[in-house]
């Protein structure tokens, strides 16, 4: 049985710029933006840098 995956969320902060975060199953934080960035595909293609293990994680967009 394989683990489950961890996820990734893109929300957008208080401030009104675009963040994500990656946490494991057990909700414990691996990797999150350092910045905000002003659209939602930006916060995106950071995410895409930094977890290029796209087969490991979910994406999860949060609604604005």
């Amino acid at each position: 049985m394989m683990p489950a995956p961890d996820t990734v969320r893109i929300y957008q902060d208080s401030l009104g710029e675009w963040r994500w975060i990656r946490r494991t199953p057990t909700g414990r934080t691996v990797n999150e933006s350092a910045a905000g960035f002003p659209t939602r595909g930006a916060a995106n293609a950071d995410n895409s840098f930094w977890n290029q293990d796209t087969l490991n994680y979910l994406l999860e967009q949060a609604r604005t």
